[in-house]
């Protein structure tokens, strides 16, 4: 299962007896689980502002996470899903969105998130 950044994050804010967290879980718990490379940047950046250490838990993803780097294919595939999306009358999705689904489409994974923007794709799983 691919992990979008919003996925990371409420696991990071919530504990292990909510119901987002369960949910997320029962969803992922026997996949191996997968993020792009520029997710490290995002999750910096959530972490920075929560004024938690970068590199603490970015160390801590790294085990259990596959992380995938960015080719020129998924960059290509990142912006044409970005401009699909914002032709189809999502106009908040982003080029960094569109790298994530692009990623996680490059090793036939689903996408998780929160976002509603990937409502559109059959490939991603919403969370409420």
């Amino acid at each position: 299962m691919f992990l979008d950044t919003s996925i990371i994050i409420e696991i990071f804010r919530h504990k292990e007896n909510t119901k987002l967290f369960e949910d997320i879980y029962e969803l992922i718990k026997d996949e191996p689980l997968f993020i792009s490379i520029i997710q490290i940047g995002e999750i910096s950046d959530w972490c920075l502002k929560n004024e938690i250490s970068p590199p603490e838990r970015i160390s801590t993803l790294k085990h259990i996470l596959n992380i995938i780097p960015l080719s020129e294919k998924i960059c290509f595939e990142g912006s044409k899903i970005k401009y699909d999306f914002r032709r189809g009358g999502i106009s908040n999705f982003s080029l960094m969105d569109g790298f994530i689904l692009a990623s996680a489409r490059s090793i036939n994974q689903k996408l998780l998130t929160k976002d509603t923007d990937f409502r559109k794709a059959d490939d991603a799983i919403v969370l409420d």
